[in-house]
């Protein structure tokens, strides 16, 4: 069976919010675009433009459109679900470092020993891919609140801290923890330049 293919036009209709930028800018970057208004008539011309291949919207559009439509309640976080959902985000590319991470499940290992994988919360795994993205540097507070974080959320930066404590007990059973390092007034970096394995202290990768 096929997988499903994500939409390329998407018209939503409802209440601005500040994280409708971010999520326009994400989609763009998935090839994907994101037209906002709160105006119904508005999106009724938008039809004929833009040609979209799904509606989302706190209202239903009279006549219907040739497209799917899909209601959205208003909420930030209701549209954040909904675009996770059509847009899940990709597995990290292979990267040689003796790592395994299936970003739907949560599911981390060493490749050397794939039987003793742990499983990540989103947001920890989302934080970890974000850390894995940009690794050997300095990621800052709000690069990782930007990323790893839902669009329009804002957490303080404490609450940034704890969810970095969080993945390194999470990762503690791999051997990783020490490898989020903190870097006073910069951030946080993933440092995978010589991954061993826990048991044996054995190197499983040459550095990148």
């Amino acid at each position: 069976m096929a997988e499903p293919t994500a939409p390329q036009t998407l018209i939503v209709v409802g209440p601005e919010h500040p994280g409708m930028a971010t999520l326009r800018e994400r989609l763009r970057e998935r090839g994907a675009l994101l037209a906002h208004t709160d105006c119904l008539p508005q999106a009724q011309r938008w039809l004929a433009t833009l040609s979209p291949d799904l509606i989302i919207s706190t209202q239903a559009l009279r006549p219907a459109p040739p497209c799917p439509q899909l209601a959205w309640d208003g909420r930030p976080a209701s549209l954040e679900g909904l675009m996770a959902h059509l847009f899940p985000p990709p597995p990290p590319p292979e990267l040689g470092l003796g790592l395994e991470i299936d970003a739907n499940s949560g599911r981390v290992a060493l490749t050397a020993r794939p039987e003793e994988a742990v499983l990540l919360p989103s947001t920890e795994l989302r934080l970890l891919l974000c850390l894995l993205k940009h690794r050997g540097r300095a990621v800052s507070r709000r690069e990782l609140i930007q990323e790893a974080w839902p669009a329009g959320e804002q957490p303080k930066p404490r609450s940034v801290d704890q969810v970095v404590h969080r993945l390194r007990e999470l990762l503690a059973p791999l051997g990783l923890a020490e490898r989020v390092r903190s870097l006073r007034g910069l951030g946080y970096r993933l440092d995978l330049d010589r991954l061993e394995d826990p048991a044996s202290g054995q190197p499983l990768a040459k550095p990148s």
